[in-house]
This record gives C-alpha cells, structure tokens and sequence, in this order.
C-alpha cells in the first residue's frame, strides 16, 4: 500500500500587534495670548 500524503495548513489566527506609543511629555512652550495695543494718536468717531 503507498502511503497517502495530506497537505496539512496549521493556521493560528492572533490579534494584531498593539500599537504602542511612547508616554513622553511635550517640551513645547506653552502659549501666550498677544495683546494688541491701541494707537492714542487714532480718532475712533471718524
């Protein structure tokens, strides 16, 4: 008797790799708010 050959798939399903992102602070300055500042020489009633 000849032996009987099989193809045999192992199939693991896994869940995807996490995404791991680093949990470094940000040294970015923090931001001012601009002040504008009024001409005294501008009439505002014309």
């Amino acid at each position: 008797m000849a032996r009987e050959i099989r193809n045999v798939h192992y199939v693991m399903e896994v869940a995807p790799a996490q995404i791991i992102r680093p949990k470094k602070p940000s040294n970015s300055p923090g931001l001012e708010t601009i002040q504008e500042e009024r001409s005294e020489g501008l009439d505002e009633d014309s």
